[in-house]
């Protein structure tokens, strides 16, 4: 528990990474290494795939470009001439990331077990319509446990981390970009970060940025007494 916490406390969200000190490529397969195992799939499918990117200035500011410009749309979309013109601190880590990776759905056939049932039980993940439509939810739950564990290992061995879901959900929009299959479900960036986000901020903007209370979050329940949907209708409820 401790040790949880000593690792996934450090964790900042970063803002600029280092161009002297950069993880090698032996350094991001030890951390990818230990995280495997440690993460589950239903049915054993690990139907996603993780797209490991190496240091190379360009790309990363090509990359940081397609999130940014997908974020400035949105808000000028919603907001007109009112839309706010700013970078977004949040995704300015894709610009200096020495690595990125990009994990996307992945179609897949079953291992040798589920292959012997998949008479009495429909296997969807070799389909690429279902992959891309149906199951991004289910997949970025996985790609999401995944993902911690990267950081985990990423932290414990003195890197940074940092997540990106702002980007265009099309596959037209990747064309660039012909080794993905599919459009993304995460971006993660690793390396030394020499500015954090927390840091672009002032006194009086750290104080209101805060999280909010645990209760607002988790909510627990006794009893059947305290039930919420005691009395009511099950239909809708899902």
């Amino acid at each position: 528990m401790s040790e949880l916490k000593d690792i996934f406390g450090k964790r900042k969200h970063p803002n600029i990474y280092s161009d002297k000190i950069i993880p090698t490529e032996n350094d991001i397969r030890d951390i990818v290494t230990q995280a495997y195992p440690l993460v589950t799939s239903f049915r054993k499918a690990f139907a996603y795939e993780i797209h490991v990117l190496g240091p190379d200035k360009k790309r990363s500011n090509e990359l940081w470009k397609i999130c940014e410009g997908h974020k400035q749309k949105i808000d000028d979309d919603n907001y007109g001439d009112n839309a706010i013109q700013i970078k977004s601190m949040g995704m300015l880590h894709i610009n200096t990331a020495p690595w990125i990776l990009i994990a996307t759905p992945r179609v897949t056939e079953p291992n040798g077990f589920h292959k012997d049932v998949t008479g009495k039980s429909h296997w969807e993940f070799a389909d690429y319509d279902f992959m891309n439509k149906n199951n991004r939810e289910s997949g970025a739950l996985e790609i999401g446990m995944l993902a911690k564990m990267i950081m985990g290992f990423a932290l414990r061995g003195g890197w940074d981390s940092g997540y990106c879901v702002c980007f265009p959900k099309t596959r037209e929009k990747w064309r660039d970009y012909p080794f993905l299959k599919f459009y993304p479900t995460l971006i993660q960036t690793i390396g030394k970060a020499t500015k954090y986000e927390y840091q672009c901020k002032d006194k009086e903007e750290l104080e209101l940025n805060t999280a909010p209370p645990l209760e607002t979050i988790f909510k627990f329940y006794d009893s059947i007494k305290d039930d919420p949907f005691k009395g009511t209708s099950i239909e809708g409820k899902d």
